[in-house]
C-alpha cells in the first residue's frame, strides 16, 4: 500500500518539518508521563493508570511506524535521501543509521505475537486493540481483541511497539541536524511512493557507515540484523 493522498505534505521538505515537530512532541509526552520508579501492586489504581499511559503512548507511536502514514520512518528516510541536496556525508550516514535501526519487524508490528494462549490463527493483533478499542470502534476488531482484557498480555503487546523508539530518536536527531544547518531542500521533481531502488540511490545518498557519535540514538541501542530500505 502506498502513501495516501489525503493530507499529504506539499513537499518532502515539509514532510521532514512536520515530522520533527511531531517526534519532539512524542518524546515530550513520554517524559511528562513517565511513571515514578518502583513496582506497584498489580491490582492498584496506579498500575491501571500506568497501563493506560502505555496504551496511549503506543497509539501515538503508530504514525511513525505504519508504512503509509505521512510521517512514517520509512517515508522520513526516503525524504532525507531526496532532500540532502548538498550530499552532506554526515547527514547521509545518519540517514543510513536510521534505516538500519528501523527494521521490518517494527513495520510489521501488527503481526507481533503476544505471550499467552493464542487465537485460532496463532496471533493476537495489537492493531485490533487500536482500531477496535482506542482510536476507533470497529466491531470486528473489537470482538477480535477480547484478549486485551488480560492486562498482562495487553501490556506485553504494547511494550513491543516501543522498540521503534530507538529509530525514532535517531531520526529526530538527524532531521534536526539537517534543518538547523540548512542541508535539506526539496527535490526538483515530486517523489514517488516507492523508495529509491537499491544500487541507484539519489544524489545526497552516501555509502552507509557508522553514524557519528553526535548523531547516535539512545545509548546501547544496537542495530538489528534485518533492515528496512526506506
Amino acid at each position: 500500500m502506498g502513501e495516501g493522498k489525503r493530507g499529504k505534505p506539499r513537499s518532502e521538505l515539509e514532510r521532514l518539518e512536520i515530522f520533527v515537530q511531531l517526534a519532539a512532541d512524542y518524546f515530550r509526552m513520554v517524559e511528562l508521563f513517565r511513571p515514578a520508579d518502583g513496582p506497584v501492586p498489580a491490582a492498584s489504581p496506579e498500575a491501571e493508570r500506568r497501563q493506560w499511559v502505555e496504551l496511549f503512548r503506543a497509539a501515538l507511536l503508530r504514525k511513525f511506524i505504519v508504512r503509509d502514514e505521512h510521517v512514517s520512518l520509512k517515508l522520513v528516510v526516503r525524504a532525507l535521501r531526496l532532500c540532502n541536496y548538498a550530499e552532506d556525508r554526515r547527514l547521509a550516514e545518519g540517514t543510513e543509521a536510521v534505516a538500519e535501526l528501523f527494521t521490518a519487524e517494527m513495520v510489521q508490528g501488527r503481526q507481533h505475537e503476544v505471550p499467552g494462549p493464542a487465537q485460532d490463527d496463532g496471533r493476537e493483533l495489537f492493531e485490533d486493540v487500536l482500531y477496535g478499542r482506542l482510536l476507533h470502534g470497529d466491531a470486528d476488531r473489537f470482538r477480535r481483541s477480547e484478549w486485551a482484557k488480560d492486562r498482562d498480555r495487553l501490556g506485553a503487546a504494547a511494550a513491543r511497539r516501543f522498540d521503534a523508539e530507538h529509530a525514532l530518536s535517531k531520526a529526530l536527531d538527524v532531521v534536526s541536524y539537517g534543518l538547523a544547518h540548512g542541508l535539506l531542500r526539496s527535490p526538483a521533481t515530486p517523489a514517488s511512493d516507492e523508495p529509491p531502488a537499491t544500487g541507484a540511490a539519489p544524489a545526497g545518498d552516501a555509502p552507509a557507515g557508522p553514524a557519528p557519535a553526535s548523531d547516535a540514538g539512545p545509548a546501547g541501542a544496537a542495530a538489528p540484523a534485518s533492515k528496512v530500505d526506506g
